[in-house]
């Protein structure tokens, strides 16, 4: 099969223009460049040729919104650039595969059997295989999605308290499968569906302007400092005794400065005190020394590792820590959705292990469950915290499933330091932050080297710390009942989605045998 310059010059157009449609970039409406040459392709090629050259597209959307994986692997993992490239180029194949083959293949068949209207059905398709992300591969990688394509405009950010992320990503291939048949078809039809595509933008941007300016903090509130000690990883990769006493004491300077600023609660980053709650040394008691002198109560991600009566490592966990003023520790939650390959090795086995020697050693335990972590003081209302470690915060369904336990903020702390002066921060941010209007709570965001934000209930960003700048910002931090549409009625929206496509698919079976259904 001879590659055709035109064909292939659109899928690679197709992937860069999908790709600069997410942050950092945020080019607006590029995605409806980038899925019209996509259909395009679909709509000419046959099965075979239109899933290599989408194949292509995928590859070089995922060199472009994943690149940073290599500065992870390389800086994390300690592999050379070149082990690096490789493992990310077989990362970049899978997900084409994943997504943009298995969307293609799909896609293909819905297009030849029910022509015109099959293009209706694609924004449905989509969106089932973005929630698939969700649980599957391991424990799932919801990783820019693309309701982020639009997230940056806040106002049309809104419907997410209906929809969640997933509403956005069917609107992104809803606009762009009609403005793809309005240059296609050449019909009035399309051209009048494409008016009321933008007059029905206009109007969820009227809306969620008038949501966004008619919000109002009431009720408790607790005054919340975030501290963002961005601390270079190489002092944690390479960690001696005086570097980690630089990094204890360069938190209990912020902790200080929270005392002294009149924070109720401070919050600290994922990893961010380098010595292990339960395990006694003389860090821990260094830092406690001197915290005793302070007393703030905060929340701070640990390595938590557990002992064995023989003192032998049990398990390890990475968890979030409540202490309080006194240094006692309140409660702590233990991450559930742990990064495969990161922080456990799927299918561990010594082949792997002596290739790669950062696979070696114990893998993190999955956490027992959601659990909210409490925080009260003086006599007022609870503050229930739903807590979300690192890339928790990127899969809408089970923040939504933490929130709807009771929850009334958010705590995500994180450590973005792997990821250098990339994109990812970026993503990561626009994604934690998109938690914020789906679940209709505060959410409070630490970060090692940032983005460190405090963000309300409508997704505005009340006070952030920008990339690799050490800092502290405190805000007060209301404390809302933790309910939206899309929290308290998820289930029903997903089974109206399903009996809705179904129906459309019903539709179109039944009048396949005439030449235009639409």
């Amino acid at each position: 099969m001879k590659p055709n310059l035109k064909y292939l010059s659109f899928s690679v157009l197709t992937g860069t223009f999908l790709s600069l449609s997410l942050p950092n970039f945020f080019i607006p409406f590029a995605f409806l460049v980038g899925f019209s040459l996509w259909f395009y392709l679909m709509e000419k090629l046959d099965i075979k040729r239109v899933l290599l050259y989408s194949f292509l597209a995928g590859f070089v959307f995922s060199l472009l919104s994943f690149y940073w994986i290599v500065f992870a692997l390389s800086y994390y993992g300690g592999l050379s650039i070149y082990v690096s490239s490789v493992l990310f180029l077989i990362f970049a194949t899978a997900f084409s595969l994943y997504t943009f083959v298995l969307f293609t293949f799909i896609a293909k068949k819905f297009i030849d059997r029910f022509s015109t209207f099959g293009f209706f059905l694609l924004p449905f398709l989509w969106v089932f295989l973005e929630f698939l992300r969700e649980f599957f591969p391991f424990n799932g990688f919801s990783w820019n999605l693309f309701g982020y394509m639009l997230s940056y405009i806040n106002q049309i950010a809104q419907i997410t308290y209906f929809t969640s992320i997933y509403g956005l990503s069917f609107l992104v291939v809803f606009f762009s499968v009609s403005f793809y048949l309005m240059f296609s078809r050449r019909d009035y039809r399309f051209v009048a569906l494409n008016i009321f595509n933008i007059v029905l933008f206009t109007v969820l941007f009227i809306w969620g302007n008038s949501r966004i300016n008619s919000y109002s903090d009431k009720g408790e509130y607790y005054k919340v400092a975030v501290l963002q000690g961005n601390v270079d990883e190489s002092m944690k990769l390479k960690p001696t005794k005086e570097i980690n006493k630089k990094i204890i004491d360069k938190y209990l300077n912020l902790l200080k400065q929270a005392k002294e600023k009149g924070a109720d609660v401070a919050v600290l980053p994922e990893s961010a005190l380098p010595f292990f709650p339960y395990v006694d040394s003389s860090l821990k008691y260094y830092f406690f020394d001197k915290f005793y002198k302070i007393g703030i109560p905060f929340f701070s991600g640990f390595d938590n590792v557990l002992l064995k009566e023989d003192s032998e490592i049990d398990k390890v966990y990475n968890s979030l820590f409540l202490v309080d003023e006194y240094g006692l520790y309140v409660d702590y939650y233990s991450k559930i959705k742990l990064v495969p390959f990161g922080e456990y090795t799927p299918f561990k086995n010594k082949f792997l292990e002596n290739i790669f020697e950062y696979l070696q050693g114990i893998d993190f335990t999955k956490g027992p469950g959601q659990k909210l972590l409490i925080f009260e003081k003086d006599n007022r209302k609870e503050m229930k915290v739903a807590s979300l470690i690192c890339f928790e915060s990127i899969f809408p369904d089970f923040v939504a499933n933490f929130v709807k336990k009771g929850a009334n903020v958010i705590i995500n702390v994180t450590n973005d330091g792997w990821f250098g002066k990339t994109s990812a921060p970026y993503q990561h941010f626009e994604m934690a932050r998109v938690r914020a209007i789906e679940n209709n709570v505060y959410l409070i965001r630490a970060a090692n080297t940032g983005i460190s934000a405090i963000v309300n209930p409508v997704g505005s960003i009340k006070a952030y710390i920008p990339l690799y700048k050490e800092g502290i910002i405190i805000e007060n931090v209301y404390l809302t009942e933790g309910k939206s549409f899309f929290n308290q009625h998820k289930t029903f929206l997903y089974t109206a989605f399903v009996l809705l496509f179904v129906l459309l698919v019903s539709f179109g079976m039944f009048n396949r045998k005439q030449s235009n259904i639409i």
